[in-house]
Parts: C-alpha cells; structure tokens; sequence
C-alpha cells in the first residue's frame, strides 16, 4: 500500500514550505497514489491559493516512518 504527500511552498517565498499528507489513502499500487498527488495539486488553489506544490512522494507502508512532516 502506497501513501500519498506532496510538498508545498509559498509562491514567491520557496522557505516557507509544508508537507501535505493525502486524507483517502492508501493505495494499492504506486500508479494509483501518483494519480492522487496531482489530484492533490489540481486542488490546491481551493484552499492554500498562496502555495504551488513542488514535488509528490508515494511511500510505501514500510517506508512510512521515514516521512519527516
């Protein structure tokens, strides 16, 4: 199972960044989670219109404690 995060950081300032952790995971294939993160960052203007997101991870359930958010 994959679970999903994106970085995302404050237009115009890259140090104030945040790590958003997906709410509807996991996934059952990488493929799947991917398609989630660019949900994730389509729907980021809604609510955090100040941030663009920069980078996705998918980690898998064993690699899940490595998330530092």
């Amino acid at each position: 199972m994959f679970e999903a995060f994106i970085l995302v950081c404050m237009i115009g300032n890259s140090d104030v960044c945040h790590t958003l952790k997906d709410l509807e995971g996991p996934y059952k294939t990488r493929q799947e989670c991917i398609v989630r993160t660019y949900e994730m960052a389509a729907d980021l203007p809604d609510y955090l219109p100040m941030f663009q997101a920069l980078k996705y991870k998918c980690f898998e359930d064993k690699d899940y404690d490595k998330v530092r958010t």
